[in-house]
């Protein structure tokens, strides 16, 4: 379902869209039978895709407004459920290369399936398999339970089956090399049957005949063990009786089937006597086991609440087996494999770094561990289904500062500090609010009024006496109770539904010796040693991260060679400190850092130059004399010559004379020129006219690609370019230094928990520019560089930087005062113009490699009992 719902996201991503997306409005997102339905205005266009490390569906919403499903909500943040697989859920809104974007973030509480559906206008998740219709109930089966039992020598293998006849009775011994610990049992009707399941233990196809009441007894494999099969002569089964014993199993088939343990004959078992404990023939199905739905923490500034949802009341314990760890037991619970886990919590800044939960191994019992900081102090409270366990300090309202373990449905800590002072904020109350006015009440008839109020059960011990006077409006009936508690120098214990009310040091004294014994018990709890391999990180660079998780007869070493902790303490701490192990030992991620630099630049010019002059002789000699004594002789020529100035076009004309110089830059390949020359019979008078015009424009685009791969926090660099010499003349001599001019990106990337990247950039492009260059020749060095620090999602492409710069000049070189007249002015000057443009931009795309490798996920933390 979910590969379907991918490629349909994929297809829909990659269509171009035939028109623009009419807006879609999110009013609500609500959950509703075990679904998630997001209510929107218009039927929405969509795209849906699923993310690791945590497990999440990604829906985003073409042209979608969410803003009010945001503000509808408790919060702008996370919305939680933990309903049908589904933690919670979160939005946002964002725009994505012009188009508007809403987007729906639903948290999973497992890496499920998923469908995403259109009802109408609205979008309808669902997680999870969809689930099968239950079955009809088997008519010819009798019994079902499974059977669990701690033993210290649990068998692997299953060994021979033997029959015998004693008393009357059928006994089959069913022999192994151990004890049985989990046990299934199976009975049957029509023919009659009876199935145990050996869970763990490995067997062969084998038979054996029966006796009396027993047809024969047959054993097969199942997934994770054995089946012994013992088929009855009749419909029904007979009673039996079935019995562990230190090498296997023992069932008694007969209607005189002892009550207690009977010595086997020799045929029957040929191994050594034991002691057996009898069972009941037909036990009652094992106690339903309470099943918990999350175990969730949040750090809200220096305090930190762990929530553990449950359907209903259980048993648990609290211990605090030394300053730095707190731990929550639960008797009776379920606790799924996807909330077996760890939770790192030490960048939240509160005072639980570290919080484990798992199933405590041959038992119905969790455990929840607690890795606090020292002076930590904690609270346990019930509410409506959820036990919130508040850490903070150093005076909460309800902590003593030495716990003691104890049972109670849903109970809450013991209040044994609230003669403290500064205890009894408002908002820690939700009581009925009362009003008293009373003097000189006795204390046992004041505490009857509030039981009667707030419909709990109180009792009070003995030696609490005295009288009270109180005055109190509009006051919740619970913190009525805390402050005429702390008056008298009084605390109290919540225990499900009932209040128990003792001086303070009552309590006290009984949290002590609880303390005390459950000190003494995990001393005498024997120490066990575990290797913990190490993988990814260096095993020395571990050992203080586990120092707190240790108890203080715990010690951990380090084998270099084989880069493996060496850790020996008790089961629970090994426990716990294989589960950190797991989660600090993990692939660092790996990030590939594509960078482009892309160089724009266009140029245009244009000039429009004139070149013209000559000579006018009178003389006697060309027969044009002026005829006056002074000036007989008169010449006028040009003065603007200049030998380097181009002739070109004026043929035969040696002297040009030019009066008006001013040409434009025209040769091979560049503008065109046209010459006139204009002469007088005999040579007295020429004129030189030399006309030229030049126009250039051109594109340049340059993209540089370099690409670097480094670790998390790691820096790299890569470059590439030319070293260009230059030379320095002192009195020591001539020496040589190199200017680099390269090409260069360097890089040092951080992957965030939640997938993004960001990044210390510095980005340079050097190139040797041959247009400009010094008194020695060398070319000069155009600088084009980028330093930012920027924070990308994994795969995207953003801008980090660009520079643009346009040069438009128009010149003109004129003759003054004539180059003003109308149309002849243009005799008299040249006009240049020019227009430069060059853009730059620097584009950064990272990628995580080892995504899937690299993902810090919460692992169980299975132990092996000691192995």
């Amino acid at each position: 379902m979910a590969t379907r719902m991918l490629l349909t996201a994929v297809l829909i991503a990659a269509a171009p869209a035939a028109r623009a997306a009419a807006p879609v409005k999110v009013t609500s997102v609500e959950e509703k039978g075990g679904k998630l339905f997001i209510h929107a205005t218009a039927k929405p266009e969509f795209t849906v895709f699923k993310l690791s490390g945590p497990p999440r569906v990604v829906i985003d919403l073409n042209e979608g407004d969410v803003s009010a499903a945001v503000q509808g909500g408790e919060s702008a943040g996370h919305h939680s459920i933990h309903r049908a697989g589904i933690a919670g859920w979160s939005a946002a809104q964002f725009d994505e290369r012009g188009v508007r974007v809403g987007r729906i973030v639903v948290a999973l509480e497992g890496d499920q399936k998923y469908d995403v559906a259109v009802e109408g206008s609205d979008l309808v998740l669902s997680v999870g398999e969809d689930k099968p219709q239950a079955p009809e109930a088997d008519p010819d089966l009798v019994l079902s339970r499974e059977d669990v039992q701690e033993v210290k020598n649990p068998a692997h293998r299953l060994g021979r089956i033997s029959v015998g006849e004693i008393d009357g009775t059928a006994r089959v011994f069913v022999k192994a090399d151990g004890e049985i610990g989990k046990l299934g049992i199976l009975e049957l009707k029509n023919p009659a049957r009876l199935a145990l399941d050996l869970h763990g233990v490995r067997g062969r196809f084998a038979k054996a005949p029966g006796v009396l009441l027993v047809k024969g007894v047959r054993v097969g494999k199942t997934e994770d063990g054995a089946r012994v099969v013992i088929d009855g002569a009749g419909a029904t089964m007979p009673k039996y009786l079935i019995s562990r014993v230190a090498d296997g199993l023992e069932v008694v088939v007969g209607e005189r089937a002892p009550l207690v343990e009977q010595k086997r004959s020799p045929a029957a078992n040929p191994a050594a006597e034991a002691a057996v404990e009898p069972e009941a023939a037909r036990m009652a199905a094992a106690p339903k086991l309470v099943p918990v739905r999350a175990v969730d923490l949040r750090t809200i500034e220096n305090r930190t609440e762990v929530l553990v949802a449950l359907d209903q009341a259980v048993r648990f314990e609290v211990s605090r087996p030394e300053a730095t760890t707190s731990v929550l037991t639960l008797h009776g619970v379920d606790l799924p494999d996807r909330l077996e886990r760890n939770l790192d919590a030490s960048s939240l800044g509160g005072p639980v770094t570290m919080l484990s939960s798992y199933r405590v191994p041959g038992g119905s019992d969790v455990k929840v561990v607690a890795t606090v900081a020292k002076g930590t102090l904690d609270e346990l409270t019930a509410q409506k289904g959820t036990l919130v366990w508040k850490f903070g300090g150093p005076k909460p309202v309800a902590q003593a500062t030495t716990p003691a373990p104890r049972a109670a449905a849903m109970a809450s800590e013991a209040r044994a500090a609230a003669s403290q002072t500064n205890v009894y904020d408002a908002s820690n109350y939700s009581g009925r609010k009362v009003d008293f006015n009373v003097k000189d009440i006795d204390i046992k008839n004041l505490l009857g009024a509030i039981a009667e109020i707030s419909k709990k059960n109180i009792i009070v011990a003995d030696d609490v006496k005295g009288t009270v006077t109180i005055k109190l409006r509009n006051v919740p009936w619970d913190q009525a109770l805390d402050i005429v508690l702390k008056s008298k120098g009084l605390g109290r214990e919540d225990i499900g539904n009932i209040i128990r009310v003792a001086p303070i040091e009552t309590l006290r004294a009984e949290q002590k010796s609880a303390a005390e014994a459950y000190r003494n018990r995990q001393a005498a709890e024997p120490l066990k040693v575990r290797l913990i391999p190490v993988n990814y990180a260096r095993a020395e660079q571990l050992t203080a991260q586990l120092k707190d998780a240790l108890t203080e007869r715990g010690t951990v070493s380090v084998d270099s060679r084989t880069n493996t902790l060496i850790v020996k303490d008790v089961q629970e701490a090994l426990l716990r400190a294989e589960g950190i192990i797991r989660n600090l030992d993990t692939q660092t991620p790996e990030v590939l850092i594509e960078a482009r630099i892309v160089e724009a630049a266009t140029s245009f010019s244009r000039q429009a130059g004139i070149q013209w002059g000559g000579n006018v002789n009178l003389a006697p000699t060309f027969g044009n004399a002026t005829g006056l004594i002074f000036p007989n002789i008169l010449a006028v020529a040009g003065a603007a010559d200049d030998p380097s100035a181009p002739t070109g076009g004026l043929q035969g004309v040696n002297q040009p004379n030019f009066a008006v110089n001013m040409p434009a830059p025209i040769g091979l390949n560049s503008g065109g020129g046209l010459g006139f020359v204009f002469g007088s019979a005999g040579g007295a008078a020429n004129l030189n006219l030399r006309l030229s015009a030049a126009e250039a424009s051109g594109t340049i685009k340059t993209i540089s690609s370099p690409r670097v791969v480094t670790v998390d926090n790691v820096d790299a660099s890569i470059s590439q370019g030319v070293s260009i010499p230059f030379s320095q003349t002192s009195a020591a001599g001539v020496a040589t230094n190199f200017i680099e001019a390269r090409l260069e990106l360097r890089v040092t990337p951080h992957v965030t928990q939640e997938g993004s990247i960001q990044m210390k950039i510095s980005a340079t492009n050097n190139q040797p520019n041959p247009q400009l260059t010094g008194s020695n020749g060398q070319p000069s060095i155009s600088r084009r560089e980028a330093r930012t620090e920027v924070l990308v999602r994994d795969g995207e492409t953003t801008v980090i930087g660009g520079i643009y710069t346009r040069r438009n000049s128009e010149a003109w070189n004129e003759v003054p005062v004539l180059s003003k007249i109308p149309v002849l002015g243009w005799l008299f000057k040249k006009k240049a113009v020019s227009d430069d443009r060059t853009e730059l931009l620097v584009f950064i795309t990272p990628r995580i490699v080892n995504r899937s490798q690299s993902i810090v996920a919460a692992a169980p933390s299975a132990g092996d009992e000691g192995k």
